[in-house]
């Protein structure tokens, strides 16, 4: 369920081909409106499979939500080293606002082990000492872990990003992040948890109260992709469905993902996720769901 690390690899990729530097965006304050159309303007139709979008996804099985034993490993997010003493908070009511229910410290070579819920969404953080300048706060909410017979999760890794990685995201840019803000990561999946091509994404308050700061930037295919500004439409995400927003403010705020289907716009899924300063935020959108949950087979009602 994790946002593994293709984006960051396609970034470094991008750093040996090249590319100016220079700042095609507006970042607020400046002559352009930041409306719907700002954000959401390809006409390239979208790509993947959407035929559950408005249906029913299926009922969760409540025998399946209980605590689990959970073996995991802290890795960095593009480099996927593990993460050796890192300290790991985990919300098992899915809010990183509220207190965590359990915090830990990972081993030497990045191994914890704790419980979680199954079947039930949680989100978890990790974080290293500041003097240390390695990691930033990396947050990923909205986590489900599948029912297991056995009782016990193994092996699953949770992320952790490093200082050098949260610099080359706006750096290949070409803007500047505004630590006061946050950075967020994700790809777009359709019913199938497969990554749309050509899909947008368009950030708001849950109103539609566009935040002041913060841009939209999609990853072109091949090797050496690059993020391109968001309204260079033909670049759109392509079929990678991979997205970056840089200098998102503090606060809770709704990703929407829509896709142009030759006729119109369609709202295909979106998240709420809640910002905080100096943070990457790892976010996935799945097509069908509008609180970025998706639950795995193993946890529904057998119909």
């Amino acid at each position: 369920m994790t946002l593994r690390s293709t984006a960051l690899l396609l970034i470094l990729a991008a750093c040996d081909g090249g590319g100016d530097g220079t700042d095609t965006s507006d970042t607020g304050g400046g002559a352009t409106t930041r409306t719907f159309e700002y954000f959401i303007n390809t006409t390239d139709v979208y790509t993947g499979d959407t035929t559950c979008n408005g249906t029913d996804m299926g009922q969760v099985d409540p025998a399946k939500q209980v605590m689990t034993s959970y073996n995991g490993e802290v890795h960095d997010f593009q480099s996927e080293d593990e993460v050796p003493e890192a300290d790991i908070m985990f919300w098992l009511g899915d809010d990183i606002t509220a207190a965590a229910d359990s915090t830990l410290k990972a081993d030497t070579s990045g191994a914890f082990t704790t419980e979680v819920p199954t079947c039930t969404p949680v989100a978890y953080g990790t974080f290293t000492p500041a003097d240390w300048d390695q990691t930033v706060d990396t947050y990923e909410v909205h986590q489900v872990y599948g029912y297991e017979e056995d009782g016990v999760i193994d092996g699953e890794w949770i992320n952790s990003v490093s200082q050098t990685t949260s610099k080359l995201i706006p750096g290949i840019i070409g803007i500047e992040w505004d630590t006061t803000t946050g950075i967020i990561a994700g790809t777009a999946y359709d019913c199938f948890e497969n990554p749309i091509g050509n899909a947008q994404v368009y950030i708001h308050d849950g109103s539609g109260n566009i935040p002041a700061t913060g841009e939209i930037f999609y990853f072109t295919d091949g090797d050496n992709g690059l993020p391109t500004n968001h309204d260079i439409a033909s670049d759109a995400s392509v079929d990678n469905g991979l997205w970056v927003a840089v200098n998102i403010p503090v606060g809770t705020w709704t990703a929407e993902m829509w896709g142009f289907d030759g006729t119109d716009y369609v709202l295909l899924g979106s998240t709420v996720l809640n910002i905080k300063a100096g943070s990457v935020n790892i976010s996935n959108i799945y097509t069908g769901h509008d609180d970025g949950i998706a639950y795995p087979e193993s946890c529904l009602l057998v119909q």
